[in-house]
């Protein structure tokens, strides 16, 4: 008894040196290395979870080729999002347009220590009807049908960001950052490849509950705000579950805060983790995780 207690101690102590030792290892090379080559090895890093980091906005936003294409969308995906830290507002917009029914869904809130929002475009192989909607898998959809995208996401009336591109799922991720969904509002301005869609998808809106009143449409294009919404929400049936995973996503931003106190900004963060805490790394860049991926990452 009397030698197992001093040889627990010793060991204890060289775990403790060796690890600041590393500590000490990593920030010496993030501090040796350049903007540039920060910004190149963070997004070789978070291309295979299907994002890149833009530094001009110190956000992640999803990538046109993201593994994510492949799965398209159904409804189990948001009503099951609180299982992984998932917690948010979403407004799918139904219409139908070229013999099938199309959708449009908008989303804002927190994902795990992410503050962000998301807008993606799907359709399903056919017209189907309301009933059908929540158990339909809907599909990307081809490049010549997407819509040109801008989203700036407010917190409390002050822009976080904004971004904007053509695309089928533009998205924009603030990490280290905590908000309920109700704070945030989401302003999306869509440029349509046609009137035809973009007047199914006014159908589609006011169907929601939207007056023309909250649109502004001009040509091809309309705006409108995504504050509070207008369909019912999977979060206000799961209100113990939600709570929960917030209450999760608290605690591991502290966690994630106090281990990365050392750094100002995001992408110093993210190269310490990756290389002090790999497996760290790795639950923070699960921003949004709607299906398991079949194939392996290999990551830092």
């Amino acid at each position: 008894m009397y030698i197992i207690f001093p040889c627990i101690l010793l060991i204890l102590v060289i775990c403790a040196l060796t690890m600041t030792w590393r500590k000490k290892c990593v920030m010496k090379k993030l501090c040796h290395m350049s903007v540039k080559e920060k910004l190149c090895r963070l997004n070789e890093l978070v291309r295979p979870f299907g994002f890149e980091y833009l530094l001009s906005q110190d956000i992640f936003t999803s990538l046109h080729d993201a593994w994510q294409r492949d799965f398209g969308y159904c409804r189990l995906y948001d009503n099951s999002a609180s299982l992984a830290g998932m917690v948010f507002d979403c407004e799918p917009v139904y219409f139908d347009y070229k013999g099938c029914t199309w959708l449009i869904e908008l989303w804002k809130g927190q994902y795990g220590i992410n503050t962000g929002a998301e807008i993606g475009i799907y359709k399903a192989d056919s017209l189907i009807s309301r009933g059908q909607r929540s158990t339909t898998l809907f599909h990307t959809v081809p490049d010549e049908d997407l819509p040109f995208y801008e989203i700036t996401l407010h917190d409390m009336n002050a822009p976080l960001y904004r971004v904007a591109q053509r695309h089928w799922w533009l998205t924009g991720f603030r990490m280290g950052y905590y908000r309920e969904p109700e704070q945030l509002t989401l302003k999306a301005e869509i440029t349509f490849p046609s009137y035809e869609m973009l007047n199914a998808f006014v159908r589609g809106l006011t169907e929601c509950g939207y007056s023309y009143s909250d649109l502004e449409i001009c040509r091809q294009h309309i705006s409108f705000e995504f504050g509070t919404p207008h369909t019912r929400q999977p979060r206000c049936r799961q209100r113990i579950r939600s709570a929960f995973a917030q209450w999760k996503n608290r605690i591991f931003l502290r966690l994630y805060c106090h281990v990365t106190n050392d750094f100002c900004f995001t992408m110093d963060k993210l190269l310490y983790l990756c290389e002090y805490m790999p497996f760290a790394f790795r639950h923070m860049m699960h921003i949004r995780h709607k299906k398991k991926r079949r194939r392996k990452r290999h990551v830092c």
